[in-house]
């Protein structure tokens, strides 16, 4: 086993030159062609990316399939190994990680240095553990009656039946720009901590801390060929590597219409299909919860992240009879802690969303409310000197960032239940609160959607929460919390939020494929 060292990584974003990382090697695209990449605090140019194309994935796949043989008759306290050297060196370069994650992608760095990058070091110890102590394996035994010479004559036999996880072959990954590098190594440490190789496609939009990935990967000591990283669009490598015959399996997250382009290519090439997409997250307020704590954690469920979470609360319902007194504590506390500005800044909450086409997205739903007569409110700090001025759809312009893609923390009430505006995910930091009067009212509302990912209830009835918890169509539903997470519980979302669940034991049975082996004795 290689020694893990460390490693160095560039200083400055203009020092990054991303490349494709194909069987161990960095490698321009083959068309030679890149595309655009923007910081979104300021909307200038930085670190451009491969715009590659089928032959690019071509050599990719090629290269992973060369090394699975290898790699996945590896012992598992092997591949642990490499996997906690992985970790390590991403715990050593958590700084830097945080500050090019937030330059790419638009999240603070103090937020990207707290959970993002740490998070990434823990899935590869999680699943360096879980291979260590080895995949646990199901046994019986029955009792049956055999033929033994004669086809005529049965007797009395006995048979131990038992299972066994290998690893499926080459997989693709393919992640969204939410979170850049935490979503690739959710799904890069299971993968091939059983034994997979595979080739990643990280979105386009914030390619950087996955392509610094590929120097810890190296320094790690991962062979060749394991870890393939293709950057490009979904158009010219994610399609090309979705439909790739050697192709065993995909795991996708990103938006519900990409996600079913990509459930009809791979299911109808029989190839196992992990999808996790978006969410319309509703939660029910009841006027018996701890208020305080309710408002606090619907702030943060809101705007974290810029509200580019898909397990956002994004629809909160709020009992009538503490409906006002939701919303002005809602708004006061907005007004007072959320500062938007500047993602380096330690103070900022958070900054601004990740392209401009993304802006331009976020605040169609703010005119489109307001177009239809819904109550729209900027919750701006009045106290904030960074913010030199807000525009009628919510657009912020920051002191030394006006060319940053910022959008104010949008409240919007008196909206309809049937608009887009309260059935679409909408991705940023605008949030819709509308009353409700009955228990059935409320988990009407909440289920009204096409979505089923993530929700909430809050209450201080322990009967009530667990009779409402139970009604609500989600993969995910957190009593009196939100987004406390448990990455030994499965996750995964109900409709147009996916198929299929990982993390944790779920993520093995993914990434392997189970075979029983049938023994018996006369």
């Amino acid at each position: 086993m290689n020694k893990c060292c460390a490693v160095t990584l560039p200083a400055k974003m203009q020092d990054v030159n991303i490349q494709n990382y194909i069987n161990g090697e960095w490698v321009a695209p083959t068309s030679g062609a890149y595309l655009k990449n923007y910081n979104p605090a300021t909307g200038m140019e930085i670190a451009p990316i491969p715009d590659s194309k089928s032959a690019d994935i071509d050599n990719a796949v090629r290269a992973a399939k060369s090394a699975f043989p290898m790699w996945s008759n590896m012992s598992g306290v092997e591949r642990a190994t490499i996997l906690n050297c992985i970790a390590d060196l991403i715990d050593q370069n958590c700084a830097a990680l945080a500050t090019f994650e937030s330059q790419d992608q638009g999240k603070t760095v103090a937020s990207a240095a707290a959970i993002d990058i740490p998070k990434c070091a823990e899935y590869f110890r999680q699943f360096a553990k879980y291979v260590t102590e080895g995949i646990r394996e199901t046994e019986s035994s029955m009792k049956l009656v055999c033929t033994t010479s004669s086809i005529n004559k049965m007797v009395p036999s006995s048979q131990r039946a038992t299972t066994q996880h290998v690893a499926s072959g080459v997989a693709a990954l393919i992640t969204p720009w939410n979170f850049p590098l935490l979503m690739v190594c959710e799904k890069l440490a299971p993968c091939i901590a059983v034994g997979n190789t595979c080739v990643v496609k990280p979105t386009e939009l914030t390619s950087v801390t996955s392509y610094l990935l590929t120097h810890i990967l190296n320094a790690a000591g991962v062979p060749k060929g394991v870890v393939n990283i293709v950057f490009g669009s979904g158009v010219n490598a994610g399609e090309p590597l979705v439909k790739h015959r050697d192709v065993r399996l995909v795991s996708f997250t990103g938006g519900s219409v990409t996600g079913a382009k990509v459930g009809a290519l791979a299911g109808g090439l029989f190839k196992r299909v992990s999808l996790e997409l978006g969410g319309k997250c509703p939660s029910l307020v009841f006027s018996d919860c701890d208020l305080e704590h309710a408002i606090t954690t619907h702030v943060r469920g809101a705007y974290q992240n810029q509200g580019e979470v898909c397990l956002s609360a994004s629809r909160q319902y709020v009992q009538r009879d503490i409906y006002e007194k939701f919303l002005d504590g809602f708004r006061k506390q907005v007004c007072q802690e959320v500062c938007v500005g500047d993602p380096a800044n330690p103070k900022t909450f958070y900054g601004p969303v990740v392209t401009k086409q993304h802006m331009e997205k976020v605040t169609s739903y703010i005119r489109l409310a307001q177009e239809e007569g819904a109550k729209v409110e900027f919750l701006v700090n009045p106290n904030d000197p960074a913010v030199m001025n807000v525009s009628a759809d919510g657009r912020l312009t920051i002191e030394g960032l006006e060319g940053g893609y910022f959008i104010a923390p949008t409240l919007i009430t008196g909206i309809k239940q049937s608009s887009r505006v309260m059935q679409e995910e909408i991705f940023g930091p605008v949030v819709c609160v509308a009353p409700f009067d009955t228990e059935e009212e409320g988990v009407q509302l909440a289920n009204d959607t096409q979505y089923g990912l993530g929700a909430s209830v809050w209450t201080e009835d322990q009967k009530k929460l667990e009779r409402v918890m139970r009604q609500i169509n989600s993969g995910s539903v957190w009593g009196n919390n939100w987004l406390a997470w448990d990455d030994c519980m499965p996750f995964g979302g109900m409709g147009c939020s996916g198929t299929s669940r990982e993390h944790g034991p779920w993520s093995l049975e993914f990434y392997t494929e189970t075979k029983v082996l049938y023994t018996h004795t006369i």
